[in-house]
Parts: C-alpha cells; structure tokens; sequence
C-alpha cells in the first residue's frame, strides 16, 4: 500500500513538473513570436522609409540637378507599393488690395505609396510622408523656399504608372522628367494662400507652421484639408516651377 501511494505521487509529481515545462516552453514561445513580429514589422518599415528617402533625393537630381531620369530599387518584405490616393494643391497670391494676382487652379498631384500592415509611406508634391491610424509624420521636407522676400516653390507633379506590385520582391522605380517650366513669377505679392488636400495633413501643417505660416483644417483635426497663408511686411516675389515627372514601376 505504502508502495502505491509512492508511485502515484511520483506521477503526480512528473505530471505537475511536465505541465509547467509546457506551460513556460508555450508562454516563450507566444510572447518571442509576437515580440520577432513586431520586430520584423518595425524593420520593414525603417527600411521603407530609408528606400523614400533615396527616391526623394534621385527626384531632387532630376528637379535641381538636371538629370533627365533615375531609377530607385525598393525592397518588397510582404508589402505593396503603387499609385496612392493623389493630392490636390492650389496656390493663389494677392496684392495689398486684396486683389488676386494668380492662382494655380486645383492641381491632382500624383503619389508613390508604400503600404504595410496599416502604415503608408507616401511621396507626393516633393514630400515623403508616413500615414498610419494615429497621424501622420513627414518624413522628408518639400523643399520649399519661404522668406520675407521671395517665395519659391516647386511643384511636383507625379504622373504614376497605374499599376500595383505585392509581395516579396525588389521593384525598380524608374523616374522621368517630362516637363519643367516656371508657372508663375510675380512681384508686388502680399499674401500667399496654400489649400491642400492629402492623408497627411498634419504633417504638412506642421511643416508649413514651421516655416512661418498660419494653417488651418476646415475640416478639423482629422480632415484631409488644409489651409495655410503667409504675409510679410513687404511685397514679395512669387515663383513658382512645375515639373511634371513620368513614374514606372519594374
């Protein structure tokens, strides 16, 4: 009898102590899965924003450098890039007067975008943007000139290849300048006017602020538009340089 009960115990025991071991062997295994996900999530993001920013600056050199064309190589890790939703620019000056001395019209900017587990990383208008569920941050600035003298600024309209590639594969994104040409250049500039229409207004509207300019979002803190004015204390000139660039996707 004493034998038995000993036996059971000793079951008992392999049973409790084999239970444990699964248990702690399970737990490790769920927490350090999700913990390589999220890891793997963040560095596939860190990687696309590092692969925007040297499309921004193969873009710069066909918008400043002259260059006729460029080609950037994206890394696909189970995400999708394409043509994303554009954005919608106007720019108008006035005179002292209140006058309206120009005005752009609407123009539907094209966008680049990157997409991946609910994050988009975003060039359009000569800015690289990243979009997710909370806000949005700007990543890489438009490159506008705005002083108390001279406002320069160019407009980057993108004409992308309607086409969208998923996956896991290295894309080319071929560049190619159509068109450049000085829209606007004017003098005797009072007060500058920007509405903007994009995801990533609040990115926007924090470069804008920075850069001197009152904004406001008519739709509220989370609508899409955006308006933003600038007045000096004397007339300013205005330029303002459209290039007009062709986007492949290989």
């Amino acid at each position: 009898m004493f034998r038995d009960r000993r036996g059971v115990s000793e079951t008992v025991g392999f049973v409790l102590v084999f239970s444990l071991v699964m248990l702690t062997v399970g737990t490790v295994l769920t927490v350090g899965y999700a913990g390589l996900q999220d890891a793997r999530d963040a560095e596939r993001v860190n990687n696309a924003e590092r692969a925007f920013d040297v499309l921004a600056n193969n873009i710069e050199d066909i918008i400043d450098g002259g260059a006729p064309s460029r080609g950037t190589e994206i890394r696909l890790a189970e995400a999708s890039i394409g043509p994303g939703e554009p954005i919608t620019l106007n720019i108008s000056g006035f005179a002292a007067d209140g006058s309206r001395q120009f005005s752009t019209g609407n123009d539907s900017l094209g966008t680049i975008a990157y997409e991946a587990d609910g994050t988009r990383i975003r060039y359009a208008g000569g800015a690289v943007t990243r979009v997710q569920s909370d806000g949005s941050t700007l990543l890489g600035d438009p490159n506008f000139l705005i002083s108390n003298d001279s406002v320069i600024i160019p407009i980057v309209e993108l004409t992308v290849q309607e086409r969208t590639i998923a996956g896991s594969r290295t894309v080319l994104v071929r560049s190619e300048r159509n068109l450049n040409d000085v829209e606007v250049d004017r003098t005797g500039i009072d007060r500058l006017a920007i509405n903007l229409s994009t995801p990533a207004a609040g990115a926007w509207e924090t470069y804008f602020e920075d850069e001197g300019m009152d904004c406001s979002r008519p739709d509220g803190d989370d609508g899409t538009r955006l308006t933003c004015e600038f007045e000096a204390a004397d007339e300013f000139r205005v330029q303002l340089v459209r290039f007009t660039i062709d986007v492949t996707f290989d």
